[in-house]
């Protein structure tokens, strides 16, 4: 579902601002930046956390495709070109800051803080997290995917005390992963 609404840029902010105003509604915004660190440290945990991210998707990518073979790398690029076929640089910025100010607010700022500080409601937030990224049931290992990203960007939320640190650390995975997946898919020897 949210991957279709990233697909236009245009789409892409209108939907963070009524999920940014949604989340402000609910006081998302109150844990921003209640942790103990300091503003540029949490900023850093973000950065670092994002990138950490996007390697252990590379890993994830890896691993499924020396255990799944050819069925996943098709699978894969199938995905992809339907997901990510004609995004741009705008729908890459905009689909990150959907990531950032609309998806972590809603799924870290409002419904983990309501359900659960600890491993219940990040298991819960991840599940619902993934099931908003579900996009058909033959696409069933990236919904497998969005679950773990779901579970980082919670763990994330609770280590730190601060929804800073899963914005960055989201919207950095989405911008850069968008165009690195669509690199992958345009260049199968790459994948």
């Amino acid at each position: 579902m949210f991957f279709y609404l990233k697909h236009r840029w245009h789409i892409a902010l209108l939907a963070t601002g009524v999920g940014g105003l949604f989340s402000w509604q609910f006081s998302a915004f109150t844990h921003l930046t209640t942790s103990q660190w300091s503003l540029g440290v949490q900023i850093g945990i973000g950065l670092v956390a994002g990138i950490l991210s996007l390697l252990c998707d590379g890993a994830l990518h890896e691993i499924f495709k020396r255990t799944l073979g050819q069925t996943y790398l098709e699978e894969f690029h199938r995905h992809g070109r339907v997901v990510l076929g004609r995004m741009r640089w705008p729908e890459y910025i905009a689909g990150g800051l959907m990531a950032a100010l609309a998806e972590e607010p809603l799924f870290r700022g409002t419904l983990l803080l309501a359900i659960d500080h600890g491993v219940l409601g990040i298991m819960i937030t991840s599940l619902l997290f993934a099931a908003c990224h579900w996009l058909r049931r033959e696409f069933l290992l990236f919904w497998l995917w969005a679950m773990l990203e779901g579970m980082w960007f919670g763990l994330l939320m609770v280590a730190t005390g601060s929804l800073l640190t899963p914005m960055i650390a989201h919207g950095l995975h989405d911008i850069v992963g968008y165009r690195v997946f669509q690199a992958m898919i345009r260049d199968r020897n790459f994948a």
